[in-house]
């Protein structure tokens, strides 16, 4: 099938037609056999694979067979082509499948994995096979989550023809949130990709070799001494329960909302059990996280909620005291003294920690109920000169440009931001970007997370940002490497912004800001 590209005029394949187990599908062009057959609903089992990161095909479980090439070749390595036929349960696709889990699990527990009794035994009863099996799928916080439980009962493995080997590897309990067992570690590499490949910190790698092999941090120090962030994205994406998060505590239903935290607005969904918030998860079908979250959006929500220290009844001062009271008793109260003033005489006081919509609801009930123009908000004391100026630049108080995009980007210049500190989603963004070929360039005073990633580093004095700016645009200016076009339909007052340059030659600038020319 062929579309036209507008570009050129030109004719592009884009969409090709392949036939998976007699089934004839259609996929995009580009598109490997297991997307494809995903797409179709046709079932191919894999553990390295996650959509989030690039195919790597070294658990050899999605191997699959394909008319007129040689071998068996993985599904999520291979690229779709028009009229090709794929196999992918054949006996040969069987037996290699079979072997590749059984080599997998001489190293793992593997005792409840291969028991036709798994689905009966309770987490208290006693193993009946051998009263020696300590690590039991029943009792562990993956049961029922695990995908290598999934592939192993599509497989139907009830047995393990190898002989085994016992790993007794500490598990590392350093990290405050989470914990990395490496006796449950199935090598996959996932957390270990998800770790460079997503986040960009590349906090653990393999180390070591043969049985001794094991994912580590840089020197075998305990995760708390590495690099690591404590984003928690490795948890997501382990497939087995070899990285869990230290509360294991499983919700009963999930409610879809935002994360409280920054500017961002990352969508979550907050997992709820016995009226408390037990889990916190990215939603992966919404921007602009698609499921990606950081610290203080997987880790720090549950912890912030159920502190023992925060306030969660009203305070009525009684006698010069404040007393504990109910929220008829507090609305009552309230209620009664508005009667007493008037419009401008009453102020609202909105929240960061809630959502656009709850401050919206809250700057509705101040103008119109109580009639107040009167309402203010904690981030006016640090954005006001921002919005301020977004506001005169581009007719809005805020970014113009979706956050999803950042990462298209072929140039970046980040100053007057610790992003991956303060917004780490477009921290993230940022990196994927310069992975992609872009030239970052970082302004800051400070030896930021982003210099590691930087193309140039300008070290400016504190408080030289806009003098900074100034005299890069001088230079724009004057080398006329501006668009005239772009300026000429789309800006105004461009004449009195040129005229506002006047002052800031280079001399001048490199005096104020110490950024050589």
């Amino acid at each position: 099938m062929t579309s036209k590209n507008e570009g050129n005029g030109e004719f592009t394949l884009d969409i090709v037609k392949l036939t998976i187990n007699g089934q004839e599908i259609t996929a995009d062009k580009g598109m490997t056999v297991l997307e494809a057959a995903q797409s179709a609903g046709i079932y191919i089992p894999k553990l390295c694979y996650d959509p989030d990161l690039k195919p790597y095909g070294a658990c050899r479980l999605c191997v699959v067979e394909i008319e007129n090439i040689r071998g068996l070749p993985t599904a999520c390595t291979t690229p779709v082509s028009d009229g090709m036929v794929v196999h992918t349960e054949t006996p040969a696709v069987s037996e290699v499948r079979r072997t590749a889990v059984q080599l997998l699990m001489t190293d793992h527990p593997c005792d409840c994995l291969i028991c036709h009794r798994r689905e009966q035994c309770q987490p208290f009863d006693i193993c009946l096979r051998s009263v020696a099996v300590t690590d039991r799928c029943v009792t562990c916080p993956k049961n029922g989550h695990c995908e290598l439980q999934e592939v192993i009962d599509y497989l139907g493995i009830t047995e393990l023809p190898f002989s085994r080997t016992t790993r007794s590897f500490p598990v590392d309990t350093s990290n405050p949130f989470f914990n990395l067992d490496r006796n449950k570690c199935i090598l996959c590499g996932r957390c270990v990709r998800t770790c460079n490949e997503i986040t960009g910190v590349g906090a653990i790698d393999f180390a070591f070799r043969g049985y001794s092999s094991r994912v580590s941090t840089f020197g075998d120090k305990p995760l708390v001494d590495s690099n690591c962030q404590s984003c928690g994205e490795c948890v997501a994406h382990c497939p087995v329960a070899a990285l869990m998060p230290k509360d294991t505590t499983q919700p009963v239903r999930e409610v879809a909302t935002t994360c409280p935290y920054c500017g961002v607005g990352c969508q979550i969904y907050l997992g709820t059990r016995d009226n408390r918030v037990v889990t916190v998860r990215g939603n992966k079908d919404k921007p602009p996280n698609n499921g990606h979250l950081c610290v203080k959006g997987r880790f720090g929500i549950t912890g912030f909620i159920h502190h023992p220290e925060r306030l969660t009844t009203p305070l009525i001062k009684k006698n010069g005291e404040l007393t504990q009271a109910t929220w008829d008793e507090a609305l009552g109260l309230i209620a009664g003294r508005l009667d007493k003033y008037n419009g401008d005489e009453v102020g609202v006081i909105a929240s960061a920690k809630c959502t656009n919509e709850e401050n919206y609801i809250i700057q509705k009930f101040a103008r119109v109920v109580l009639g107040t123009n009167n309402i203010d908000h904690c981030s006016r004391l640090c954005d006001a000169p921002t919005l301020a100026g977004l506001g005169q630049s581009f007719g809005s108080g805020a970014m113009t440009n979706p956050i999803n995009e950042i990462h298209n980007a072929r140039g970046i210049l980040a100053i007057g931001t610790n992003t991956t500190e303060a917004h780490p989603i477009i921290g993230l963004e940022i990196k994927r970007a310069v992975r992609s070929g872009a030239k970052l360039i970082v302004a800051n005073p400070r030896e930021i997370d982003l210099v590691r990633f930087a193309e140039i580093w300008l070290q400016q004095r504190p408080g030289t940002d806009v003098a900074l700016l100034m005299g890069m645009m001088r230079v724009i200016v004057d080398e006329g490497l501006l668009d005239p076009t772009f300026i000429s339909e789309r800006c105004e007052n461009f004449n009195a912004f040129k005229t506002s340059l006047s002052s800031f030659g280079l001399d001048r600038v490199e005096r104020i800001t110490g950024v050589p020319q």
